[in-house]
């Protein structure tokens, strides 16, 4: 069966500004083209700017959490941009470990005991599988984006690249059961514009 992803029409570029720096938010909805089925079917779809001149800008100071809870990965996904770190909490009253063998992203933080948390920086772009070496069945995806614009595709399909630079870009889908999509959109400096893709794999 032929499954097409489509991101389309209404993508509203609603301009921004403060005095460091001026762009504009990227608005759209996700959706799957498949009778029967529901985006949610296929798992997290992650929308995202890809590297090039013009869009490069520092990673996001926040550091996300990845909790280790009731043997299992809390949340089970989560998408970052390349250079964030992300805080790995052991919630249980057991030992974990979490690791991946994910290159050039592959790390391995040891055992560590219920109440402490420790960090890791993900400085590459892609995929992370995340395993803990004494409970089999904990496993886990981060998603590290190359640029800061990104977003996870929320309930309905719709989602937000906030403070995108004016000029063209290619705008890129990735979901773990689907190919990987890419289409050019131009945004501008100012004002309100509309835009529709057919991202198809």
């Amino acid at each position: 069966m032929h499954a097409s992803l489509r991101s389309f029409a209404f993508l509203a570029l609603v301009a921004t500004a403060d005095l460091a720096h001026a762009g504009s938010d990227v608005r759209g909805r996700v959706v799957l083209d498949l009778p029967g089925m529901q985006l949610a079917d296929v798992g997290p779809v992650v929308v995202y700017l890809a590297a090039e001149p013009g869009v490069s800008a520092p990673a996001p100071a926040s550091t996300p959490e990845l909790h280790q809870k009731h043997a299992a990965f809390v949340p089970r996904f989560l998408a970052i941009a390349a250079g964030q770190k992300v805080a790995m909490p052991n919630d249980d009253e057991i030992f974990h470990n979490v690791f991946s063998y994910s290159k050039p992203n592959d790390f391995d933080l040891g055992l560590y005991a219920a109440g402490q948390t420790r960090e890791v920086a993900f400085q590459h772009p892609g995929v992370v599988k995340l395993y803990c070496s004494i409970h089999e069945s904990m496993n886990g995806t981060i998603f590290a984006a190359p640029t800061p614009f990104f977003d996870v595709a929320g309930e309905g399909g719709h989602f937000t690249l906030r403070d995108v630079p004016p000029g063209t870009h290619r705008i890129r889908t990735w979901n773990e059961k689907l190919p990987d999509t890419e289409h050019s959109i131009v945004v501008p400096a100012s004002g309100v514009s509309g835009f529709g893709i057919s991202l198809v794999p």
